[in-house]
Formats: C-alpha cells, structure tokens, sequence
C-alpha cells in the first residue's frame, strides 16, 4: 500500500484481503464482493483485478516460473500482458541489482541473495495448466471482471499443499518478493 501511495496513479486501487476461497467454502468472500459491487453497494467501475494466490511456492520441478492466468476477455488478457512486461522489466533490471547480491539459500535472505529471473507464463483459461479454476479469479471472471490470477507454477502434487507439511520451509522467500513486486508493477500500470 505505501508504494502504490506514493505514485502518480490514475484510478483508484482496493488492496483487498478475501478468505474462505476453497471448498467448503465455496469463495465466500469473493463472491460477497463481487455481489456488492454488481448489486452497486460501492460507487466504482472496476476496470480489472489482479489476484495473488499462493506466490511464495517455488515449483520445484519448473523453478521460477510464474503463471497470469487470465479469466474471460480481452481486458483480462490485457492484464496478463501487462504482468509478462512487468516480469519483463524485472528481468532486465538484475544484472545490476544482483551485482552486489551472492547465490540463493532454500529460503533466501532478501539483504543479501540474488533476484530470481522469472518466467511469466500466461495460461489462458482453457490451457489445461491454467490454475484460474476454483479461484476468487474465476468468481470475478464470472461477473465480467477483468482478472488475472498470479500464482505459483500450481501443482496439487507438491509436499505442502494444504496439508501439514505446509509450513515456512516450504516458502521461497525470494521468489515470493519477486512475485510481489512484479504484481505491485502490474497494478500501477494498470492504474495509469
């Protein structure tokens, strides 16, 4: 939030928390937003959303790949280009940032480790990769939001994947600061 405050932004962006995404649960808190916002209980036009779901787990059979998945449209696939240019601009800036940076630990230290180089790869929703299903994303997708799901490369498979084994030694802290700074890119430019 004190970044997106600090920048010359031409509309308006809602930093929101939802909870209850999966089964039970149904995306109760989405579908309570999407809801408020159809029914006009707030006085905006959403021009888009981005949603961050599970961004600090490294895939560790494809490493450092992140997945835009957009939802339905074309304003939603504007969106995912979007987040690829902002990965994009990250990449571009390593070499200078990671001049004074030195390897990459389990969980990193973001003082002293390298940047990661990401891949954007954009999973449209009939890719068959595409983890947009079963999402807030989709909820919003539904009611004719633009929306971009930005996640780790998915896999049900993995060791901690909502289980007990779920815990912060499954979390690469320097891909997930990658992952949020380029989400924090794409929403400014979006915004512009």
């Amino acid at each position: 939030a004190e970044v997106l405050l600090g920048l010359p932004l031409e509309r308006d962006v809602w930093l929101v928390h939802l909870t209850g995404e999966e089964f039970p649960a149904d995306c109760l808190g989405a579908r309570r937003l999407a809801r408020d916002l159809i029914e006009g209980r707030f006085d905006v036009r959403v021009c888009g959303a981005y949603i961050l779901d599970m961004i600090a787990h490294n895939n560790d059979r494809e490493r450092d790949l992140l997945q835009a998945a957009p939802g339905e449209g074309a304003a939603a696939a504007h969106l995912a280009r979007i987040a690829r240019r902002a990965t994009d601009r990250w990449n571009r800036s390593l070499p200078t940032w990671n001049a004074v940076r030195r390897g990459r630990g389990v969980r990193g230290s973001p003082a002293i480790a390298e940047h990661p180089r990401l891949t954007c790869d954009i999973r449209p929703e009939w890719d068959p990769r595409s983890a947009l299903y079963n999402t807030d994303g989709q909820i919003f997708s539904d009611v004719g939001i633009p929306v971009v799901l930005l996640m780790e490369n998915y896999d049900i498979d993995r060791t901690g994947y909502h289980d007990t084994q779920d815990t912060m030694k499954n979390i690469d802290l320097d891909y997930g600061a990658a992952v949020a700074a380029i989400a924090m890119e794409s929403v400014a430019e979006a915004a512009c």
